[in-house]
């Protein structure tokens, strides 16, 4: 099996514990109550902070799957949440793989220069080029051009080591929410994982702005194909998750 399959399977099953699904990428941490996120691990906020939901979500610029939930859940969660200020959105960088630190820093400056999101979009969109790019801070500096940016001061700004500062908080900021992979959103304090559809992360964030949490569904759980594991295995790995949800 090969390490990324080994990782989303891991992901998968770690959902039936942790009211979780499919997640790209897999850290161990110590669960604690969940608390707000420290400022300086913050890469971009936005939306009324009395608004009835708050939204974190961890990403990575170099997950493949939190490209899929970007395209498919930013654009719908800003505009008809954020916007109607019904949700307040945290974006928390997490640096996990070669180029993530520069990603999140390309997305910073950006965010300096009022174009935070076009360069979110834009690094998931060609993840697949930048990210094997030999030097991919000039790389992005390409892209900065293409929104219109200033890009000595783009490649400037993204030089600077206030990013990995950044995203060693944000590593930290990790551990009170027990995030193990990415995409991870919590909503109003709960975790969740995976590239989920919209249509499901939608009747969450109702349920809550509701004020009944507890009456959002569960996230849908895909068990993996034969082809990734074996039956026998995917059960003992369920028994573990399970045992280990229910503590001592």
């Amino acid at each position: 099996m090969s390490r990324t399959s080994t990782l989303r399977l891991v992901a998968s099953v770690a959902a039936v514990a942790a009211g979780a699904t499919l997640a790209a990428c897999i850290r161990d941490t110590d669960a604690a109550p969940p608390g707000e996120v420290p400022r300086e691990a913050v890469a971009y906020e936005e939306g009324d902070a009395r608004a009835p939901v708050h939204v974190i979500y961890f990403d990575d610029y170099v997950c493949d799957d939190c490209a899929k939930f970007s395209t498919e859940a930013v654009e719908p969660l800003r505009r008809e949440w954020v916007a109607k200020k019904r949700a307040r959105l945290t974006v928390v960088d997490l640096a996990w793989h070669r180029g993530s630190v520069a990603g999140s820093a390309a997305a910073a400056c950006a965010a300096e220069q009022g174009q935070f999101w076009p360069m979110h979009a834009m690094l998931f969109e060609r993840q697949e080029i930048w990210k094997r790019a030999v030097d991919i801070p000039a790389k992005l500096t390409t892209y900065a051009a293409k929104l219109g940016l200033d890009t000595a001061k783009f490649a400037a700004c993204s030089a600077q080591k206030r990013h990995r500062e950044r995203l060693d908080t944000a590593e930290e900021a990790t551990r009170p929410y027990a995030v193990r992979g990415t995409p991870a959103f919590v909503i109003n304090g709960k975790l969740f994982y995976g590239s989920q559809e919209w249509s499901w992360v939608e009747q969450v964030l109702i349920a809550n702005e509701r004020g009944h949490p507890e009456s959002a569904p569960p996230p849908p759980f895909k068990p993996p194909m034969k082809r990734v594991v074996d039956s026998a295995r995917l059960e003992e790995i369920k028994d573990s998750v399970a045992a280990a949800g229910r503590g001592p």
